[in-house]
């Protein structure tokens, strides 16, 4: 009888340990998951605003790049136009229409750009004042800066 009673003593020990032991293995895991969520938060929402700003790159890109092909269809469609203009004119008139090329357009937008006239200086001033465009037109510098009389 000792050793059935020293036997059950054992097993009910090993049952207290045992669950003591998944006890404590519990708590230590939560605490480190608990700890592995707060730095995966972290992560998640680095990597999803990464994610998102891939996103808006890709659909500006798009935006740019659609644009772009919508562009040389309407320049494509406009040296259509002016050709058909030209060939319709020599049909019915003798006026002569020469069709533009890209690059006269542009020789013409470097020519406006050429003609810009520097600003102007609309400030009332007399004949011989400076205007406010002028290099000396600002603040007078004092001599030297004087201090303020202090009283004791």
């Amino acid at each position: 009888m000792i050793l059935e009673e020293f036997n059950i003593i054992v097993f009910i020990t090993g049952v207290v340990a045992g669950v003591a032991v998944a006890l404590i293995l519990k708590s230590i895991t939560t605490k480190n998951t608990k700890k592995n969520t707060v730095s995966n938060t972290n992560a998640i929402t680095i990597k999803s605003l990464q994610e998102e700003l891939d996103k808006k790159q890709v659909i500006i890109d798009n935006f740019f790049s659609d644009n772009s092909d919508h562009l040389l269809a309407l320049e494509k469609r406009l040296a259509e136009l002016r050709s058909s203009l030209s060939n319709g004119a020599n049909q019915l008139s003798h006026i002569q229409i020469e069709p533009a090329s890209p690059s006269t357009l542009q020789q013409e937008l470097a020519n406006e750009d050429s003609l810009a006239e520097p600003p102007r200086d609309y400030a009332p001033k007399s004949d011989d004042g400076q205007g406010m465009l002028s290099e000396k037109f600002g603040l007078k510098k004092q001599a030297e800066f004087t201090e303020p009389k202090r009283t004791i």
